[in-house]
């Protein structure tokens, strides 16, 4: 499993790598030339849904799921309208990947 993380604290905050690489998973840089099996992108970025705008026209089967600190229903909703999957308190986020990805955690 590859993951895409556009979120600046977010892999050092729940240490994602190491939860992630003993599951069978690998986080992708940005640049990498490689389609992931799934993105997570923080909502709190300023170019987040041109961002999840973009993914989506290179992923389109791909899920992307949404994260970040707080809940706002409007960005959550828009975030799907620009073509996000699911959505993810940041704390729980890495429960989410696992579960739609069926990680064994």
């Amino acid at each position: 499993m590859k993951i895409l993380i556009l979120c600046h604290d977010l892999t050092t905050l729940l240490r994602l790598d190491a939860a992630w690489t003993a599951a069978g998973a690998t986080v992708l840089k940005k640049t990498s030339g490689e389609t992931p099996d799934c993105i997570v992108i923080d909502l709190g970025r300023r170019d987040a849904l041109a961002e999840i705008t973009r993914l989506r026209g290179l992923h389109p089967d791909v899920d992307i799921i949404t994260c970040a600190a707080t809940f706002d229903g409007d960005a959550v909703e828009s975030a799907k309208a620009a073509g996000a999957t699911d959505f993810a308190a940041r704390s729980f986020v890495d429960q989410r990947v696992a579960r739609r990805l069926k990680l064994a955690r």
